[in-house]
């Protein structure tokens, strides 16, 4: 008994999210103490349920758990805060009257309560309908050992899906509040450039948005633009790697008739254009020396001198800029001005690669398909080769490089599905042996990959199927609206809000 404990110990630090927490306890409570069935339920603080996991001697689910098991004991265990043991609950007087025991002819019954920090968050639930006695006092003292061991694991589960839960409803606050659906992403470290881009939005501070190429830098700073109090007046762009210095500080500051061969008329430079809202400067890591002395007069006094001109123009005008080099780090080779370094970086932004948030990408692709297909064709699916091809690329031209990638595809792509033939030589030369793959796992470990792929395509499937209208998805499924919500936050599936846009 020892031993299956310290296995299951194991296994549980190893299991990833709280369903399987459940899953591996109650079949290893089941298998210990001969029960036919067993439940694990977490409530939450108000006493609704949160998670149940119902298993049966053959380690199967039990589909509709709130019609197996006696509701009645549970209720006593949760209010009572004792353990419960009967060997028979029909010859029982207290539960006599209940009518799931009476109706499911339960017979033996331990019933035990979850506690962390004095306060109980859940139950533990064995019933053996065959004969009498089936729990002695040697099984009774087995499961509470059991409860008291699995009260952490399951707690620590428990908080943290309360967790993931929570920054789904941050993420859904922020695109709804800050207008965020142009950027798609429900990754961690997205919703965590989502929520400074609403700190800082409304703030005149300059922004400093450092990134690889194509991860979405100048869709970020659309999104501060759009949700400041400068909204209404300009957002003006310029990439600051692009031109030479003499065209660039043309640019930038504007000049006058004559200032230069070619300057037949006079012309207004982006921050005279931009006063009263945003000048957007990408790439500022390839701005001379000599411009960023120009620039730092700007950010410091708000105050430029066009070309050919002595007139000293101002402006209001607040600085976003981009880099796809570490600022810092030019500094130190002394490739960047310090003093306008520290101008810029009051508030930095960092938008992570498309390699850190893979979780990302299948609902970019969504999103691609939907904007390179024509709205009179359906959108085709991935094959199984091509999701794990596009899983395992590192993308290093990021979220462009995807988006080239999928209008390559839909090119090629003729039918309703996309295959590995469709996808560019660059990714297809990377293809793998995926019998090889699934051989080298256990058993359970393919098992367990096999349905979660196939739950995340059905469940993607049924709410494409039903508009995204969620109650009248689960009802199709089978299942209840709040079994389906966690199964779709499981596997970050997000009901789509928008229609075509340029998105991240």
């Amino acid at each position: 008994m020892l031993k299956q404990i310290f296995e299951l110990g194991k296994l549980v630090l190893a299991a990833t999210d709280i369903e399987r927490v459940l899953e591996l306890s109650m079949d290893y409570a089941i298998e210990i103490s001969a029960a036919e069935r067993g439940m694990i339920i977490l409530f939450d603080v108000k006493g609704d349920i949160q998670f149940e996991s119902a298993r049966n001697l053959n380690k199967e689910d039990i589909e509709n758990p709130p019609f197996e098991i006696s509701r009645t004991i549970i209720k006593d265990v949760m209010s009572g805060g004792e353990p419960i043991c009967i060997a028979n609950v029909l010859d029982d007087p207290k539960f006599q009257s209940s009518r799931s025991a009476t109706r499911l002819k339960i017979l033996s019954v331990i019933c035990l309560p979850l506690i962390h920090e004095n306060e109980i968050f859940g139950v533990v639930y064995l019933d053996n309908r065959s004969f009498k006695g089936a729990f002695g006092t040697e099984t009774m003292n087995f499961v509470q050992d059991f409860a008291d061991f699995i009260s952490l694991a399951a707690y620590n589960s428990l908080k943290k899906k309360e967790l993931v839960t929570r920054v789904h409803a941050l993420e859904d606050e922020l695109r709804t509040q800050y207008d965020f659906n142009t950027i798609v992403g429900n990754s961690n470290k997205m919703i965590k450039v989502l929520e400074a881009v609403s700190q800082v939005a409304d703030t005149n501070v300059p922004v400093l948005i450092e990134g690889e190429s194509g991860t979405g830098k100048e869709l970020i700073a659309k999104a501060i633009h759009i949700n400041s109090s400068r909204r209404e007046c300009p957002l003006i762009t310029l990439n600051c790697g692009a031109l030479p210095d003499n065209l660039l500080e043309s640019e930038l500051f504007g000049h006058e008739k004559g200032a230069f061969t070619g300057a037949f008329k006079k012309y207004k430079g982006k921050f005279e254009l931009a006063d009263g809202g945003t000048i957007f400067l990408d790439e500022m890591d390839e701005m001379s020396s000599a411009m960023q002395v120009k620039l730092l007069r700007v950010l410091q006094w708000g105050e430029f001198n066009p070309l050919g001109s002595e007139e000293t123009k101002t402006c209001d005008v607040r600085i976003i800029a981009t880099s796809k080099t570490n600022l810092q780090d030019l500094v130190k080779k002394g490739k960047f001005r310090e003093d306008l370094y520290y101008r810029l970086n009051i508030f930095r932004i960092k938008v992570p690669p498309l390699r850190e948030r893979k979780e990302d990408i299948l609902p970019l692709v969504k999103h691609f398909l939907q904007t390179i297909i024509p709205e009179s064709k359906s959108l085709p699916v991935l094959s199984k080769s091509v999701e794990k091809v596009l899983a395992n690329y590192e993308y290093p031209g990021n979220v462009r490089e995807l988006e080239n990638v999928l209008k390559h595809a839909g090119i090629l792509c003729n039918a309703d599905t996309i295959e590995l033939d469709h996808l560019p030589s660059e990714l297809t030369e990377l293809k793998f042996d995926e019998d090889e793959t699934v051989s080298s796992l256990t058993f359970k470990e393919a098992k367990k990959e096999i349905v979660e792929k196939f739950e995340r395509q059905y469940l993607q499937n049924i709410l494409d199927e039903c508009g995204g209208v969620i109650n009248e998805a689960a009802k199709r499924a089978g299942m209840y609206e709040k079994n389906f919500h966690d199964k779709l936050n499981k596997y970050s599936i997000r009901v789509s809000r928008q229609k075509k846009s340029d998105n991240l």
